[in-house]
């Protein structure tokens, strides 16, 4: 049959990448549809995410830059995204047949018809991990951790307003099967990041998103750590470092969120044609940031009020 690449957005968070890796797993155990199912990545990958699978066994998904034309197009499945400024470069050359996410659907078409799994859980590997009672499989334990971990960090560590009933019973289980406390194993996944190494370009492009907001191209990208003190202390250095992947990437303008853990909340800064993205959040443009108190969720909290500005 055919080979299908299964990969999450681009500038991948834990999600993104264990959604793909396991989901792929999955359509292979079950031999679904006779095709050989492969993950891969659309960028760097995350430090927890390079620790999990080297503890667990299983191999980093190759990086896929580009998907070129071909007699045959490549047959792609999309996790935790499915807009065509997050996804691979050169997609459309592909045949999209499956798509796993958690977000809004934004401008997405296909030719033909397709399997699209889109719920409003905290976790697109929640999803997976449902899909696998819905197929009839029990996870291994490497494939509980996995799944654990993203779920953890996806709602940081249930915390965020995204989080579901069903969630929290996923983690559960999960967490259950595993033989881990769910927060306490999401905060050992989290804080296993080397925050404190992270440059100013780092902390704005390595969990950055490209939204079409009022026909302008706007970029939200979020930061998150335990201790926003060493960030509010490198303002101009992060405030130049937006202004140049605004450039790179060509967009009008772009949003940070320094999203603290522990004291719930963001700070939130702005550079570029932001006018649409402050009116939606209802703050003004400061030089060090606005704190907004208990915003952790860019989903639900800072790109969905933006959008809805610019209707």
């Amino acid at each position: 049959m055919s080979t299908v690449y299964v990969f999450g957005h681009k500038n991948p968070d834990n999600d993104a990448i264990m959604s793909a890796v396991v989901l792929s797993q999955l359509l292979n155990q079950v031999n679904y549809d006779g095709n050989t199912y492969i993950a891969r990545r659309l960028g760097s990958l995350p430090a927890e995410s390079a620790k999990l699978l080297a503890d667990n066994g299983v191999a980093e998904p190759e990086l896929l830059e580009v998907i070129e034309a071909a007699d045959e197009p490549q047959q792609v499945v999309l996790t935790d995204h499915n807009e065509d400024g997050q996804t691979v470069d050169g997609i459309a050359n592909a045949v999209v047949t499956g798509v796993v996410d958690h977000h809004r659907i934004g401008g997405f078409t296909t030719a033909a018809p397709l399997h699209y799994i889109a719920l409003p859980w905290g976790s697109s590997c929640t999803i997976v991990a449902k899909l696998f009672e819905v197929l009839g499989v029990e996870p291994t334990r490497e494939q509980a951790t996995l799944l654990l971990s993203a779920m953890m960090t996806d709602t940081l560590m249930l915390k965020s307003p995204t989080t579901t009933d069903v969630d929290r019973a996923m983690a559960a289980k999960l967490g259950e099967q595993v033989g881990v406390d769910p927060v306490k194993f999401g905060m050992e996944v989290f804080l296993s990041r080397p925050s404190g190494s992270f440059t100013a370009a780092e902390m704005v492009g390595n969990d950055i998103k490209l939204f079409e907001v009022g026909g302008q191209q706007l970029l939200i990208g979020q930061y998150e750590t335990v201790d926003k003190t060493r960030a509010l202390g490198m303002i101009d250095e992060i405030r130049e470092a937006m202004r140049a992947y605004q450039a790179e990437k060509g967009a009008d303008g772009i949003v940070l969120c320094v999203t603290d853990i522990m004291e719930e909340g963001s700070q939130v800064l702005f550079e570029g044609a932001t006018e649409v993205a402050q009116k939606g959040l209802g703050i003004a443009d400061e030089h060090d940031g606005v704190w907004m108190p208990g915003v952790l969720s860019r989903k639900k909290q800072v790109a969905a009020p933006i959008l809805a500005a610019a209707e």
